[in-house]
């Protein structure tokens, strides 16, 4: 990429990154507003069955660490004009070692791109969907222009899902009335961002559908979603013809994730690896597991225990589809887990070293992520902490 490329973008010298709405005062959000922004574009890409996304304006990568968890993507493509960002948190991108114990059903790439938004390269072309979250306000209206060109134009995904700070919104915040980061080169009412969205439509045969992430308190319903969010979609099947000047981006870095067929372990050796993880799970973090009191940390012959309810583990959708709750106690039994003289809970010795064995409790809190979200479940409760170094956008 050329410097003159370079100087157009202003992307590029990483001011996007420490941009939080929790910190212009008055309204909070909780989860933080950018956690909301990753996690409905991950809903959008899974309601769709997307396989293949690019985001362009990645920054620190962090939306990664949602997108990963869609079963159907194959493909995530990462892309930002801003190298030491990418160089400093390209290591996100690594699959983590729970990803070993529990492989994906289907194969994943992951690759990040220094490159601009503007240009085409090859690598991106057929990609069933584009991101851009919170990224068009940092860029100004000629520059804009081109990435349409380029997403739409000539990408011509058949999802597109863009965000971008709603102005309204911002008379809520204390102080006079201004953009929230001194990077960003505009930002629009709603009807400004619908009338781009409409002339979008029209030049590039796209259907748009207009959401936003962030409700208003309850008193000031009039000023809309703190961000405005739109999906656009085309229904065309086939892909255009388009000429790329070919490899334009620069190659940062690239992660394959392990996977396995479906039918490769049997039912037995699969309840042992999910039994085993989820255990060794629990136990880590028995200190911080203070929203449950029936998991009982006891005192037996000098040594700490703690004496998990099996119905617990049955609260684990990938436990729970496998085996009954009676089946599960046997299974324990036979594998050599030592049960409650009336059967209802599992005795786990607790040792000293388990940061040294199943690793640090960042890592704990990571692998937390990768259990599912079914709004049933056990693992919904062992909230996954999100880091504060990610509130840039």
């Amino acid at each position: 990429m050329s410097k003159e490329t370079k100087a157009e973008l202003t992307e590029s010298d990483g001011s996007r990154k420490l941009e939080d709405e929790n910190s212009l005062g008055d309204v909070k959000f909780y989860p933080p507003l950018y956690t909301q922004r990753y996690s409905f574009a991950t809903k959008i890409l899974e309601k769709h069955g997307v396989k293949w996304v690019v985001d362009l304006g990645c920054s620190e990568c962090a939306v990664v660490r949602f997108y990963r968890e869609v079963p159907n993507l194959q493909k995530i493509q990462l892309v930002d004009i801003d190298r030491e960002t990418l160089d400093f948190n390209k290591n996100r991108i690594k699959p983590r070692p729970s990803d070993y114990i529990f492989k994906r059903t289907n194969p994943l790439s992951i690759e990040i791109y220094e490159g601009s938004a503007t240009s085409l390269d090859k690598r991106t072309v057929g990609c069933d969907a584009v991101s851009m979250i919170e990224f068009i306000e940092h860029l100004y209206p000629d520059i804009l222009e081109k990435v349409e060109e380029n997403v739409f134009g000539q990408l011509q995904p058949n999802l597109v899902v863009v965000t971008t700070p709603n102005y309204e919104f911002n008379s809520l915040f204390p102080g006079e009335l201004r953009f929230r980061h001194y990077d960003h080169k505009f930002e629009w009412t709603r009807s400004e961002f619908q009338s781009w969205c409409q002339g979008v439509c029209e030049k590039y045969k796209y259907a748009v559908e207009y959401t936003g992430i962030g409700d208003p308190p309850l008193e000031s319903q009039q000023v809309g979603f703190c961000s405005q969010a739109a999906i656009f979609t085309s229904s065309s099947q086939s892909k255009p013809s388009v000429e790329s000047k070919g490899n334009c981006y620069c190659l940062v870095a690239e992660s394959t994730f392990p996977y396995k067929d479906k039918d490769t372990l049997s039912v037995e050796e699969t309840l042992k690896s999910e039994v085993s993880y989820i255990i060794n799970l629990l136990t880590r973090n028995h200190q911080t597991m203070d929203f449950d009191q029936s998991c009982l940390c006891v005192q037996e012959d000098d040594k700490e225990q703690m004496e998990i309810p099996v119905e617990h583990l049955m609260f684990f959708s990938r436990i729970s589809k496998l085996v009954k709750t009676d089946d599960l106690k046997k299974f324990l039994q036979d594998s050599g887990y030592q049960l409650t003289e009336d059967q209802t809970r599992v005795i786990i010795p607790l040792e000293d070293d388990w940061e040294d064995r199943y690793g640090s409790e960042e890592e704990s809190e990571m692998d937390t992520c990768v259990e599912d979200s079914n709004e049933n479940s056990y693992e919904a409760a062992t909230s996954c902490v999100i880091d504060t170094e990610e509130i840039w956008d």
